[in-house]
């Protein structure tokens, strides 16, 4: 049986013609990242929160600011996890962030209006910090806010090249300039695969009744001006609400390679397909082009406004969708792949495998083209990310070990985007 006609029965909705054993065996002999720990759950981020007392008797004080490195140091750039404007002297704020899990240190910072900061390193253990030992430092005020990369696989449900770039994105996330608004950034930065991808994005833990508006800032989304009917969307409006009537979902893109290449279609109607930012140099099936941002304005309800202390990256569900024998399908990250947020489709299975991961960094440099991302078969490492101790396959083989691996890649099989 080829891979092709073992995976056609999932087209169908209906159950009966699903036969998990048989997928089960098709996805395990042809998956190229071996071994698997049968217990991953491809978890690359936790949700934390530390009491911060603000008792260092500093004065005129504009941001009190978790930071993910120190803001005077030289050889990395901080970004913001959570912010308190306007802190005052004596009171405690608790402030909520969502962490890389490797991560063991972080920096809380009070920036004053003479240029300063006041900063106490943490560790990820601490629950509770004072300001009573503080380092007062000259550095640039830090703006940017924390980003998390996503990387896709276009094949869901069949095993692909796990070069990890068919889609890439670089999503952040601040507040508004409302109290009851939050700004989600998103940066179409690459696309590997020649098929047409859409994105979009599932608000977790809220739903469609929660929302007033979800808007592009400045008015213009994406695929503005795209040259063919949509398909994998019903509407081109930005906010749109799951087949269960109650998701809220941001639509971002109907076809990824074209919101980057901006290529004329055909009188026929055909979009030249081409690969983008996965090669290293230029021809007529790979370009180089600048990425693109986009930033959505979410704004909640009045009655729903308060829920927004809560509302971190890890509320956001980034997905793509793609064409599989002649049904729409979702890819999520693994905790979110059964989601089926616009789309039904049956899909069952109990194997640890992954079309869709979050890299907790900004700075992530996916594979190149045909790359694997790492593997570690046999006792030996190969693919983009394989140095000793902080490689993906080692990490794959056990959830608990190489949990850094996103910060070790070997140069010569990754791209600097």
């Amino acid at each position: 049986m080829t891979l092709l006609v073992g995976l056609t029965v999932l087209t169908s909705c209906n159950k009966e013609m699903f036969d998990q054993k048989i997928y089960d065996e098709i996805v395990n002999t042809t998956f190229p990242i071996e071994p698997v720990d049968d217990t991953h759950t491809w978890t690359t981020t936790t949700r934390r929160s530390i009491v911060v007392n603000v008792n260092g008797k500093l004065v005129d004080m504009e941001k009190l600011q978790i930071l993910t490195a120190d803001p005077s140091s030289s050889s990395s750039t901080p970004q913001i996890m959570a912010e308190e404007k306007n802190p005052v002297e004596g009171r405690s704020y608790t402030m909520l962030f969502v962490a890389p899990a490797a991560q063991t240190t972080f920096y809380a910072a009070i920036r004053t209006i003479d240029g300063k900061y006041a900063v106490v390193p943490f560790n990820a253990t601490a629950q509770q910090i004072s300001f009573t030992d503080k380092s007062i430092v000259n550095a640039a005020d830090v703006t940017k806010w924390q980003e998390f990369t996503y990387i896709f696989e276009e094949n869901f449900p069949e095993p692909g090249d796990y070069d990890f770039n068919d889609c890439v994105m670089r999503i952040s996330m601040q507040p508004g300039n409302k109290k009851n608004q939050v700004k989600v950034n998103v940066t179409l930065a690459a696309v590997g695969a020649k098929a047409t991808i859409a994105g979009a994005i599932k608000l977790l833990n809220y739903t469609a009744d929660d929302i007033e508006s979800i808007e592009v800032e400045g008015g213009s989304a994406f695929d503005d001006g795209y040259p063919i009917p949509l398909k994998a969307f019903s509407s081109g409006d930005t906010f749109l609400t799951g087949q269960n009537g109650s998701d809220a979902v941001i639509r971002l893109f109907e076809d990824a390679m074209w919101c980057l290449t901006k290529e004329d279609a055909s009188d026929a109607g055909y979009i030249h397909r081409i690969k983008v930012n996965v090669t290293t140099e230029e021809n007529d099936d790979n370009k180089l082009i600048t990425p693109i941002t986009k930033t959505f304005i979410i704004t909640f309800k009045e009655s729903s406004s308060s829920m927004l202390n809560n509302f971190l990256l890890d509320n956001l569900d980034p997905f793509i969708i793609v064409n599989y024998n002649g049904n729409f399908w979702e890819t999520h990250t693994y905790n979110h792949r059964l989601a089926k947020v616009l789309y039904d489709y049956y899909y069952q299975t109990t194997l640890p495998m992954i079309w869709a991961l979050c890299v907790p960094t900004g700075s992530f440099r996916w594979p190149l083209e045909s790359h694997l991302i790492g593997n570690y078969k046999d006792g030996v490492l190969t693919g983009a990310y394989r140095e000793y101790g902080h490689s993906f396959g080692q990490w794959a083989a056990d959830k608990t070990q190489s949990t850094d691996w996103y910060f070790y890649p070997t140069l010569s099989a990754t791209i600097y985007k």
